[in-house]
C-alpha cells in the first residue's frame, strides 16, 4: 500500500508541474459475465461461473476492472494502468511517436519496487528513413502487429481448446483466429518471438523486408545470460517477407528460412465484395512431420447487412500418422438497429481423418453453431465485442463432434454465456 501511495504522490506533483503543458485524461473499464457449461449427459452436473467474452474459449481475460491515468503533451504520451485481476500489477506505459520515429516502454512497476526488473511487457521502437522509405525497428518485447500479409484463412490458427499452440494447423478450435509467420507479441504470444529486428522497404504499392528474430535474447543489466548462436537461433530463423497493393488486389507472401516455412495470401475487391485466397506450410525436407494448411473465402458486407463462407483443407503429421482436415465456415450478420444492436451466427462443418500408425482412420464428422447478441449500450452503432465498451453480449456455442477419439479434433462443447461491459 505504501508503495502505491508513494506512487500517487509523484503522480499528485506531476500533475502541477505538467498541467499547463499537456492534456490529462481518466478512462476505465469493468468486464463481469457467467457461463453456463451445459456440456454433460446429466442435468445435475450442469455448472455455472463467473467468465468473459475472451476467457472461455481464448484463454484470457479473467473478470477485471480497469483504470487508466494519461498525460498527452505534443508526441509523448505517458500512463499508468492499475488492475485488479492482479494485486501485483501496475504498469507504466511511456510511447512516444514523432512521425519518422517511435518508441514505448511498458512495464508493471512494482516490479521495480521488488528489485527485479526483467518484466517488459513492451520495448521497441523504430526509425523511418530516406523520407520514410526505409523502417528500421528493434524489439526487445514486441508490440503486438503483422507485416506482409493479406488473407489468412490459410494460414495456421492461434488457439488450441484455450491453450496456445503456434503452428499447428489442426486441433483448433472452429473460427479461431489466423497469423502468419510475421505476428509478433510482446506477451509472448506471437509466431516470430518476442524479439527482433526488422528492416522493411515501401516503395508506394510494394513492401519488402527482412526479420531477425532472437537479436536481442540472453543480454540485460550488464550480464551475458543464454546468448543464441547466432547461425542456428537467428539467421536459419530469419523471415523475408513482401507485400504488394494495387486496386483492386494485393498479395503478400512470407518465407521462413529454418523450416521452409512458406506463406501466401491474396485478396480481391470489388465494391462490398471481398475474395481471399491463402496458404501456409512448413515444408522441412528433413523433418517428416509436415503441416501444411490451404484456403480461402468471400465475403460481402454492404453496412448494415454482411455474410461470408470461408473453407480449408489442413494436414499434419508424418506420412504414416497424418491428420487431415476440411473445413466449412459461413456465417452472417445484420444491425438489428444499426445504432445498438447486432445479431450474429457462425457455423462451421468439419470433415476430419487421415491415418494412425499407416493404417487409415474413419471419417468423423463434426459441426458448430454460434448465435451472439451484441447490445450497444451508448447507442454510438451496432458492432461486435470489439466495436464499443459499453453494453451487453449474448453468446451460445454449439460445438458436437462426438466421434472425436484422436488428439487433433476438437471436442464438444454445449454452453451459454452473457458478458456486461462498462467503460468511461
Amino acid at each position: 500500500m505504501k508503495k502505491i501511495l508513494v506512487v500517487l504522490l509523484v503522480l499528485a506533483a506531476a500533475t502541477g508541474v505538467f498541467a499547463q503543458e499537456g492534456e490529462w485524461s481518466l478512462s476505465g473499464n469493468v468486464e463481469i459475465g457467467a457461463i453456463v457449461d451445459f456440456t454433460t449427459d446429466t442435468k445435475d452436473d450442469i455448472t455455472v461461473g463467473g467468465s468473459t467474452w475472451n476467457l472461455p474459449y481464448n484463454g484470457w481475460g479473467p473478470i477485471h476492472g480497469f483504470l487508466g491515468i494519461g498525460y498527452q503533451r505534443d508526441q509523448l504520451f505517458v500512463g499508468l494502468d492499475f488492475h485488479t485481476q492482479d494485486d501485483n500489477f501496475l504498469r507504466g506505459n511511456v510511447y512516444y511517436d514523432a512521425g519518422n520515429y517511435a518508441l514505448q516502454a511498458q512495464s508493471n512497476l512494482l516490479d521495480f519496487f521488488k528489485g527485479t526488473n526483467d518484466n517488459e511487457h513492451r520495448l521497441w521502437g523504430y526509425y523511418k528513413l530516406l523520407n520514410e522509405m526505409v523502417t528500421l525497428e528493434a524489439a526487445y518485447q514486441a508490440r503486438d502487429t503483422e507485416f506482409w500479409v493479406s488473407d489468412t484463412t490459410g494460414a495456421f490458427q492461434r488457439y488450441v481448446k484455450s491453450n496456445w499452440s503456434h503452428g499447428n494447423p489442426l486441433n483448433e478450435q472452429p473460427w479461431g483466429p489466423s497469423f502468419t509467420f510475421s505476428h509478433t507479441d510482446g506477451d509472448g504470444k506471437g509466431n516470430i518471438g518476442l524479439n527482433y529486428l526488422l528492416a522493411n522497404v515501401n516503395l508506394s504499392n510494394l513492401e519488402f523486408g527482412v526479420i531477425l528474430p532472437k537479436l536481442f535474447s540472453g543480454y540485460r543489466d550488464g550480464k551475458d545470460g543464454s546468448s543464441t548462436n547466432l547461425l542456428e537461433d537467428v539467421m536459419k530463423n530469419a523471415l523475408l517477407g513482401f507485400k504488394f497493393t494495387m486496386q483492386p488486389i494485393e498479395v503478400a507472401a512470407q518465407f521462413q528460412m529454418g523450416n521452409y516455412g512458406v506463406y501466401f495470401g491474396g485478396k480481391w475487391f470489388i465494391g462490398p465484395v471481398t475474395a481471399g485466397l491463402s496458404f501456409n506450410g512448413i515444408l522441412n525436407p528433413d523433418d517428416p512431420n509436415k503441416k501444411m494448411r490451404f484456403g480461402g473465402g468471400v465475403e460481402y458486407n454492404p453496412g448494415v447487412f454482411g455474410a461470408w463462407i470461408k473453407a480449408f483443407y489442413a494436414m499434419n503429421g508424418p506420412t504414416a500418422d497424418r491428420d487431415t482436415q476440411i473445413g466449412i465456415e459461413p456465417g452472417f450478420f445484420y444491425n438489428v438497429i444499426p445504432s445498438h444492436l447486432q445479431f450474429r451466427t457462425n457455423v462451421g462443418f468439419y470433415f476430419s481423418g487421415g491415418k494412425s500408425g499407416g493404417d487409415k482412420v474413419d471419417l468423423e464428422v463434426g459441426w458448430a453453431v454460434q448465435p451472439e447478441l451484441f447490445w450497444n449500450f451508448l447507442g454510438t452503432g451496432a458492432g461486435s465485442y470489439w466495436a464499443y465498451g459499453t453494453g451487453m453480449i449474448v453468446r451460445y456455442r454449439l460445438l458436437s463432434d462426438d466421434n472425436a477419439t484422436r488428439s487433433s479434433r476438437m471436442g464438444k462443447t454445449n454452453a451459454l454465456d452473457v458478458n456486461f461491459k462498462f467503460s468511461f
